[in-house]
Formats: C-alpha cells, sequence, structure tokens
C-alpha cells in the first residue's frame, strides 16, 4: 500500500514538472536578431595614366675612349705643350721628350747609309765593266740595306720624342712636369712612364649587365634613354651600342655596352647613371591604387560599389608604376572601386560610402571598429 502511495507521489511531481517545462518554453521570447553593420568604404574612380614597359639598370658613366699617353723613348721630358682640362685633336703635339741623343744616332745612321750607297753605286759601274766581282756587288748591295734599316729605325725614334695625342679628346690628367725623367716600358707600371691622361667624352657609355631572364626582351627594345643623378631632369638619348651575346655564369648576366652622346660634355666621366631601356607603351591605361587589388583562390579581384551594393569584378593586373596599378581587362574605368576597407566587404552586400572623408586613416580606423561586429 505505501509503494503504491509513493509512485503516486513521484509521478505527479513529474507531471509538475514537466507542465512547468512546456509551459516556460511556450511564454519564453527569441533573443532579437543581432543588428547588422554596413561596413564604412572610400571609393574613387580609376584614372588614365600612360604605362611604359621597360627594363632599368644603372652603372657609372666611362669614357668611349681613354688612353695613358707615354713616351715610347726614355729621356728628359723636355716641353709640354698641354695640361689638365685643355681639349686636344688626334696627332696634335703635347709633350716633347730631349731629341739630343736620338739626333746624334739619326745623324749618324744617315751618314752611315749615305756612305753605303755610293759605295753600291760605285760596285755596280764597276761590275758592268767587268772591273769588279759579284760578291764584292753583293756585299756593297747588303751594306746599303742594313744601313737604311738602320737610319729608318732611328729616324722613327727620333719621332717617338715628339709625343702627339692618339684621339681627339680632352686631358684629364697630367701625370709628369717639365724635367722629369721618362722611362719607355709602361708594361711594368713604372711612375714615370705616363705623361697624360686623354678621354674622349663626345660620346660615353654605360656598361650594364642584364639578367638572364631579361635577355630574351631586348630585341623588343624600342628606344632608350638615360638620367644622370647629379643632373636631374633631363634626359639623354641612349643606343645599344653591342651585347656580349653570352651569360656569364657567375652572375647570370649578360654584358652590354650602352652609347649616349654628350657633345656638350655635361656628363662627366665616373658619375652614376640610369638606363632606361624602354620595351613598348600603354597610352592612358586603366590604373588604381594596388591596395584596391584583393586575391583569393578564385582569382583576382576588386570591388566596385553600384547602388550601395559592393560588386565582386574579376581583373586581369598588368604592372605598378609610380604607385598605379594597370588593369588591363575587367574595368571600364567609369567604376566605383573601393579602396579603403575593401577587406571587410562581402560580394553583393550594402556599404557604406564615406563622402569626402577627412583622410583614409579615419575611414580605415571606422572600418576596423566595425571588424569585431557580425556583418551576416
Amino acid at each position: 500500500m505505501k509503494k503504491n502511495v509513493r509512485n503516486i507521489v513521484i509521478g505527479a511531481i513529474a507531471a509538475l514538472v514537466l507542465v512547468f517545462i512546456v509551459v516556460r518554453l511556450v511564454t519564453i521570447k527569441p533573443p532579437p536578431p543581432k543588428k547588422q553593420v554596413v561596413p564604412p568604404v572610400v571609393v574613387a574612380q580609376p584614372e588614365r595614366t600612360d604605362i611604359i614597359y621597360k627594363l632599368e639598370y644603372d652603372g657609372d658613366v666611362i669614357p668611349v675612349l681613354q688612353a695613358n699617353v707615354f713616351s715610347r723613348t726614355a729621356g728628359l721630358l723636355e716641353k709640354l705643350y698641354t695640361d689638365m682640362g685643355e681639349t686636344v685633336r688626334e696627332n696634335q703635339l703635347i709633350a716633347l721628350v730631349d731629341t739630343s741623343e736620338a739626333y746624334q744616332q739619326a745623324m749618324q745612321s744617315e751618314a752611315a747609309y749615305y756612305n753605303a750607297k755610293v759605295t753600291e753605286t760605285r760596285e755596280e759601274s764597276l761590275f758592268k765593266k767587268n772591273l769588279a766581282a759579284q760578291q764584292d756587288l753583293d756585299n756593297a748591295v747588303a751594306a746599303l740595306k742594313s744601313t737604311e734599316a738602320t737610319y729608318e729605325a732611328n729616324k722613327v725614334l727620333l719621332e717617338y720624342c715628339k709625343i702627339r695625342a692618339p684621339f681627339h679628346g680632352i686631358v684629364t690628367k697630367r701625370w709628369l712636369d717639365p724635367g722629369s725623367v721618362v722611362t719607355s716600358n709602361p708594361i711594368v707600371g713604372n711612375a714615370n712612364s705616363t705623361i697624360f691622361t686623354i678621354m674622349d667624352l663626345d660620346t660615353v657609355r654605360i656598361d650594364v649587365n642584364v639578367l638572364d631572364r631579361d635577355v630574351a626582351k631586348f630585341p623588343g627594345v624600342q628606344r632608350a634613354f638615360a638620367t644622370v643623378d647629379v643632373i636631374p631632369g633631363r634626359e639623354y638619348q641612349a643606343v645599344i651600342s653591342r651585347a656580349a651575346q653570352a651569360v656569364t655564369t657567375n652572375t647570370r648576366t649578360m654584358p652590354v655596352e650602352i652609347l649616349i652622346p654628350n657633345r656638350d660634355e655635361s656628363i662627366k666621366p665616373g658619375e652614376f647613371a640610369r638606363v632606361t631601356l624602354v620595351l613598348g607603351e600603354n597610352p592612358q591605361a586603366i590604373t588604381i591604387p594596388p591596395e584596391a587589388v584583393l586575391r583569393d583562390n578564385e582569382g583576382t579581384y576588386v570591388y566596385a560599389v553600384e547602388n550601395g551594393i559592393a560588386i565582386r569584378k574579376e581583373v586581369q593586373t598588368g604592372i605598378t608604376q609610380n604607385n598605379r596599378l594597370e588593369i588591363r581587362s575587367g574595368l571600364d574605368g567609369t567604376e566605383q572601386v573601393i579602396i579603403v576597407g575593401q577587406t571587410f566587404v562581402k560580394a553583393n552586400k550594402k556599404v557604406n560610402v564615406v563622402k569626402n572623408p577627412s583622410d583614409t586613416t579615419k575611414a580605415l580606423s571606422s572600418v576596423l571598429s566595425s571588424a569585431s561586429v557580425n556583418t551576416d
């Protein structure tokens, strides 16, 4: 009997609990939906910009012709006819080495040559009259040729005392003073061998090392120009003179020589220059700030705002130049592209376009402050 009463009590309590739970479930109110936050963004219209496809290299300016002028005869440096900074012509007399010894040798050899010539003439006349042997005539002819060779050699040595400019150029260095003793063996690097350094500045050159990945682009070079750091704002037309046609294995580069006309001699050897090789141009190309472009597994895209909605547009990009990214396809230039806040935007969702923000930093701050809010 007691057991039945206990079961009845337990059942009643369970029924009451069940009724309470059902009542609570029926009367409880669902939570209010989270408020959707529309992300603020900054937009800009693409700009039309001239894009130049180019290769850029730098290097030091080198004279197209340069020579250290030395004496081919040893002796006392008698006179100098030019000095540093002066322009000289090709074959112009620029220095004179003491000629006294060379002159004496030339005179002696000339006398021996004259004597041998007279002897040869006399022996030939006697031979024709059968008054001299063939051997005597042969000896006279041999002596004439020997003395003639010595005479010509001494005349050349005498001429070597006159130092002449090898080409038109400017004297950029004078190494010796008049009265110095010069040597005739510059190969050993004797300090008294070089008299002048002459450079031709009418044309200068820049030797650049082209990366192997750019070598195949060289046939497409349309024009070239150079700039010099010490002369800002001026461009010099340049010409690709020659290329090595072989890639250096240790650097993976190909040496290329660039020539720059320098008639006014405004470019000086030793200056630092930059060479631009133009491969082509895309005038009035559509460009946007590089940060406006996003990438994911599906490709490269930007967000454009249409009627307050962010529309994803797939684009094909080109090169970045002057902080502008070339858009080759995907935009027609009339869109309002999101340039700030695009990382918080979802396709086909509303956005709040910030009108004339004081600066992009303020707009970006507003976007970041809303990042923790669920925008679904």
